[in-house]
């Protein structure tokens, strides 16, 4: 017994690594270097180039060929052209108005959506189905009903209203172009908003309930600030969104009436493509981004910061 009681432990055995371990950590680069290439090869070269293009010279005459280097020349012009202004102006308009169809608007229909019930379930699929439109048919189906000669101004003729030019008017076009798109990022901003809702605690609202607050004084005063992150990132992302809409615009008026609802990507396409003058458009694109790169910066913020370490 003696000797069992002073018999020094036996160490435990250090394992050792198994063979190939380095190459198991290193595999998951490999399967990342072909995702790497296409990034690469789709979206970072043709940056490269536009912001090359933005510096330089460049007409038809030279867009196979060698490009003079001209600096901040581009820059200078664009800023100082009265256009750019009325352009950034209008994307700052058609921002305000999915601003508050995505914040206002989606949070009450969050709120009503947040409740089960097959009602919620076929409006929550009919919201996706819309969200998931390619944006041409869903524009081509809005600029059919929005036509002067269109279905809703034949309903309307029909209640006594006259023809609204709700696509032909320089005064309107621009709103109407905003509501369609505001209509089209109203499922996005509803399904968020639900799913923050519902990742509210029970215990919360039930405490509310028992306080005999109401529905909706729950949803404002009680919901609503613990839903300011999410309100936040979505604000956020509500703006780069409308800094590169582009499609609905094209597709529901072009640009016009005039240049009505020329918006800083329009504007771009039609100075590259119309006017052939690729400097400028690249330039106008260049400074699109400046803006939407000056609020993704905050954005990236936001999320580093919500993410545990």
């Amino acid at each position: 017994m003696s000797q069992l009681a002073t018999r020094a432990p036996e160490s435990t055995p250090t394992p050792r690594p198994a063979p190939g371990g380095r190459r198991t950590a290193i595999a998951p680069l490999g399967f990342g270097v072909p995702a790497a290439f296409v990034l690469v090869a789709m979206a970072v070269y043709p940056l490269v180039v536009l912001f090359q293009m933005s510096v330089s010279d460049v007409g038809p005459s030279n867009i196979v060929g060698g490009w003079s280097v001209v600096g901040a020349d581009n820059f200078t012009d664009a800023l100082g052209n009265p256009e750019t202004w009325y352009a950034l102006w209008r994307t700052v308009g058609l921002c305000a108005v999915l601003l508050v169809s995505n914040l206002v608007l989606g949070f009450v229909c969050g709120s009503v959506l947040a409740e089960p019930g097959r009602g919620s379930n076929v409006v929550l699929g009919l919201m996706v189905f819309i969200w998931a439109l390619p944006p041409l048919v869903s524009g081509s189906v809005w600029k059919f009903l929005l036509d002067d000669s269109g279905v809703l101004n034949e309903v309307l003729g029909v209640a006594g209203i006259g023809p609204v030019p709700w696509l032909s008017s320089p005064d309107a076009a621009l709103w109407t172009v905003s509501g369609v798109v505001a209509w089209s990022a109203l499922p996005f901003s509803t399904l968020i908003l639900r799913g923050a809702m519902l990742g509210v605690p029970k215990e919360v609202l039930e405490a509310a309930a028992i306080d005999g607050a109401g529905y909706w004084t729950t949803r404002v005063r009680i919901v609503l600030p613990l839903l300011r992150p999410t309100m936040w990132i979505l604000a956020i992302l509500t703006v780069i969104y409308a800094f590169k809409s582009f499609d609905f615009v094209y597709v529901l008026t072009e640009g016009g009436p005039g240049t009505s609802t020329n918006t800083l990507p329009v504007l771009s396409y039609y100075t590259a493509f119309t006017q052939f003058d690729m400097s400028a458009g690249a330039t106008v694109a260049v400074l699109s981004m400046i803006v939407v790169a000056a609020c993704a910066v905050p954005y990236v913020r936001r999320i580093n910061a919500e993410v545990p370490e």
